[in-house]
């Protein structure tokens, strides 16, 4: 199963899904001042070509996106969202380290929001400042603590924006955490509370994957939850997520992994970055699964980190052609990665 703390793919998802609708939600007054009729742009990779330079520590900047403002201006925005849960030293720092980087870069404006799902209420950072002898900087950015929703539930039950629902997921992530009975319940209320919202079928399926995501379960609770599920969309009639290909093929995927691993096939590190591919690009193609199995820990290890940036399943093409296996000496036996090769 995929780890219950990586966060970061699935928030990349859904701000690529609904990103008006984040800034909607999150920080409406700079979302008034963006004209939405003229679309936006992501700039995921001139932004990796920006954080590959800053020799900072740790990187978990998301998104840059170009916008037009009302006005006319054009505006790059910086989307952080800290998923890591916990306090981090420099993070202001880090964060006008970007900030600078993209500005020098592209000599354009920059605006940068952050949102913290960390769960210590006292820190709550929103400036970086430093001075020298007259000289004085001081960066200022938005920042909204999720902690915060806790109090503002109701709210977030009667709001149709998509990412009342995800905040929702992420705050029940943490509340059941070490409840997985608990956390079924919950993600069954949550799941069909999409279809009570007036939400789109693109939504809906959209927002799932987040949901399924985030509050991962135990194999056998999880399948009580799809056949729970599935009863429910055949109530209602609308049979978006619970479809065979998704239990049928993912699902199914998933569970021979899982049965590798317990049979010793399987390493532990190579199942865990192939399901992390197939919740980014759906089911791969068995020769692109064979190959990510294969590999060696040390590839496996740096496939894991890679993947961090991919955006489509070219990136990850290309990324294997750059690591063809290593043909195997006759007679003699490896253990990959992914898979005890035997002679």
């Amino acid at each position: 199963m995929t780890p219950q703390s990586d966060y970061d793919s699935p928030w990349k998802d859904v701000l690529d899904l609904f990103f008006e609708a984040f800034m909607s939600f999150f920080f409406p007054q700079a979302h008034a001042q963006i004209d939405w009729a003229r679309g936006f742009e992501f700039l995921d990779k001139e932004l990796q070509k920006i954080t590959a330079d800053a020799a900072i520590g740790r990187r978990v900047v998301d998104k840059l996106v170009k916008v037009w403002l009302k006005t006319g201006e054009e505006l790059w925005v910086l989307i952080h969202i800290e998923v890591q849960g916990q306090r981090e030293t420099d993070f202001e720092m880090r964060l006008f380290v970007y900030h600078f980087r993209i500005f020098d870069r592209f000599n354009a404006p920059v605006a940068t929001f952050v949102i913290l799902t960390d769960e210590d209420v006292n820190w709550r950072p929103d400036q970086y400042q430093t001075g020298l002898m007259g000289t004085e900087v001081r960066f200022k950015f938005p920042a909204v603590k999720l902690e915060d929703f806790l109090e503002r539930w109701e709210e977030l039950e009667r709001s149709d924006n998509p990412f009342a629902v995800v905040a929702q997921a992420q705050l029940i992530a943490r509340q059941t955490r070490g409840d997985a009975h608990g956390r079924l319940q919950r993600k069954l209320e949550i799941t069909k509370r999409l279809y009570e919202r007036g939400l789109s079928e693109k939504q809906i399926i959209g927002l799932f994957r987040f949901i399924d995501w985030v509050l991962t379960l135990p194999l056998e609770l999880d399948e009580e939850y799809e056949r729970k599920l599935s009863e429910y969309e055949e109530e209602k009639k609308m049979q978006y997520v619970t479809s065979i290909e998704r239990i049928g093929i993912e699902k199914g995927i998933e569970k021979g992994i899982e049965k590798g691993i317990e049979k010793g096939i399987i390493k532990g590190g190579a199942s865990i970055t192939l399901l992390q591919l197939q919740n980014l690009f759906g089911v791969l193609d068995p020769t692109v699964q064979s190959h990510v199995l294969a590999l060696p820990l040390e590839q496996i290890q740096e496939l894991s980190v890679a993947l961090l940036n991919f955006e489509s399943l070219s990136d990850l093409e290309a990324w294997l052609a750059q690591h063809p296996l290593r043909p195997i000496p006759s007679g003699a036996s490896e253990t990959a990665g992914g898979i005890a090769l035997q002679p």
